[in-house]
């Protein structure tokens, strides 16, 4: 089982591919950091990172709603509970 922390490792990376331009600037990301308000996230960034962790993971989040990620901890909770 990944760690928070590699979890938060590999999300950054996503966040990275998702937009090159932020790398070197997710250093002070953390599980409180709000994927809209703090990222800069909107409705279809979402979608695409969703399909990335799914990706990255080899998991299926299933029955999720965007809603349900607001924060990189709350993303890092569907993750885990996948993972299991």
């Amino acid at each position: 089982m990944l760690s928070r922390s590699e979890i938060l490792t590999k999300l950054k990376e996503i966040l990275v591919a998702m937009d090159p331009s932020k790398e070197g600037t997710l250093d002070n990301v953390n599980e409180s950091s709000r994927l809209v308000e703090d990222l800069g996230l909107m409705s279809i960034s979402l979608i695409f990172m969703v399909i990335s962790i799914e990706e990255k993971f080899q998991i299926e989040l299933g029955d999720v709603s965007i809603s349900d990620f607001n924060t990189v901890g709350d993303t890092i909770d569907h993750i885990q509970k996948c993972l299991k």
